[in-house]
């Protein structure tokens, strides 16, 4: 059943119309509001003009309908109020995200015995003895304190214990060699990037965002907040900024469903927006004009300093960027270039982390209408280390895209296999 009724009414100070339709569903009542501003020059009040409002009210709200070719004069919301001013600024809120499902598979390749079999079983025999020793240690402090009797002398042997236990388990491993092991187990993950914006009357726009993640399974919460701050080509962004080494080039080609560790990144360790953390909670400083975009970063947290520069003529882009850590091994340095082509791309990119020199080649080639291949290659500039490489396929199924990737790396192999969708 509909009941529909018509309310026009007319402010003292302005010639601002407001028109009312009621639809009245068995329990919940539904409000649309729209304003019409009429002939003379508008005022403050006729603000409320292209504001449109809508609420579902319980039926306990009071409210009168025509009666007696009277038209009702007032309306009481007790659940809704509009408010206008002098400066109305444009805003959006959206919401989006991804899901992903599929299998994961992971080796670790064998370790060859560097001890004969002699120490091997010297280390054994060790390993027994001492896990033995810390075990009856941490019983003895844990019967004394829970009578009060526990002195220094039996919580510095049952440390010393559990020290030596450690130690000779480690021994072990490193003449003993491994195996060769490979777990399979499913893997997933859901996330939510929640956006807000305003433009200002100034033209300047402010804008926050903040981001839901569960990886298999786990339990999760919104990560900190990103604040942003645009005007022209000039962006700043604090809170969990993103800081600056993605500039130059340095992660292109990563495959497999997962990233599959992203190996193909030059390398990792740096600061950057956090997905499940508070991140650098530093602030970033973005200059961008034509193809050329230049930015410096700071983070509170670990007090270290970045800053890029890139640029892109046609199918070529370049790009480096730097961070200058506290301590030396957080000084990281890269560059890279591009070139796109019909079909398909390849990147080149090179860093230093401390002195450890890392040169990656990747590329992507669409090989049918929906598929694609990406490929890449990793070298490590280490005697002794193996180069890493990786391949993925990724097919397009109209609103979802099937992917599937391998990687051998340093440790062993990692494969994937599943689907990705965007919402």
């Amino acid at each position: 059943m509909l009941l529909l009724t018509r309310l026009a009414t007319r402010t003292k100070e302005s010639n601002t119309y407001a028109s009312l339709r009621v639809q009245k569903p068995i329990g919940v009542m539904k409000v649309s509001i729209r304003c019409e501003s009429q002939d003379s020059a508008p005022t403050n009040l006729d603000l409320l003009r292209r504001v449109c409002v809508r609420a579902y009210l319980l039926p306990a709200w009071a409210y009168d309908m025509k009666t007696e070719g009277k038209i009702m004069k007032k309306i009481l919301f007790a659940t809704t109020a509009l408010v206008a001013t002098a400066s109305v600024a444009a805003a959006d809120v959206t919401f989006s995200g991804m899901g992903r499902f599929g299998v994961k598979s992971t080796s670790t390749d064998a370790v060859a015995a560097t001890g004969s079999s002699s120490e091997i079983t010297t280390a054994k025999g060790l390993v027994t003895s001492t896990a033995a020793t810390a075990k009856s240690t941490a019983a003895t402090v844990k019967t004394n304190t829970a009578d009060g009797s526990v002195v220094a002398s039996e919580v510095t042997a049952a440390a010393n214990a559990a020290a030596a236990a450690a130690a000779a388990v480690a021994l072990l491993d490193s003449i003993d060699g491994t195996a060769k092991k490979t777990t399979t187990d499913i893997t997933s993950r859901m996330q939510i990037d929640v956006k807000a914006s305003v433009e200002l009357d100034s033209g300047m726009t402010l804008g926050a965002r903040t981001r839901f993640r569960s990886t298999d399974g786990g339990l999760n919460t919104f990560n900190a907040p990103t604040f942003t701050m645009s005007t022209g080509g000039l962006t700043l962004v604090v809170g969990n900024n993103y800081g600056q080494m993605y500039h130059s080039n340095m992660s292109a080609n990563n495959v497999g469903l997962t990233g599959l560790g992203f190996q193909a990144d030059v390398f990792t360790g740096f600061d950057e927006y956090s997905s499940n953390g508070k991140g650098p909670q530093g602030a970033d400083v973005n200059y961008s004009m034509g193809n050329l975009s230049m930015g410096v970063s700071h983070s509170k947290g670990s007090g270290s300093t970045q800053a890029s520069v890139s640029y892109s003529a046609d199918a070529l882009s370049f790009g480096a960027s730097m961070q200058d850590g506290k301590a030396k091994a957080d000084d990281f340095s890269s560059v890279g270039v591009g070139y796109a082509f019909a079909g398909g791309s390849v990147n080149l990119a090179y860093g230093d982390n401390n002195g450890t020199k890392t040169t990656v080649l990747g590329g992507t080639y669409s090989v049918a209408a929906a598929t694609s291949l990406t490929a890449f290659v990793k070298d490590t500039n280490t005697a002794g280390v193996k180069n890493v490489y990786g391949v993925g396929v990724s097919h397009d199924l109209g609103g979802a895209s099937l992917k599937a990737g391998y990687v051998d790396n340093a440790a062993g192999s990692v494969a994937d296999f599943g689907i990705v969708f965007n919402f």
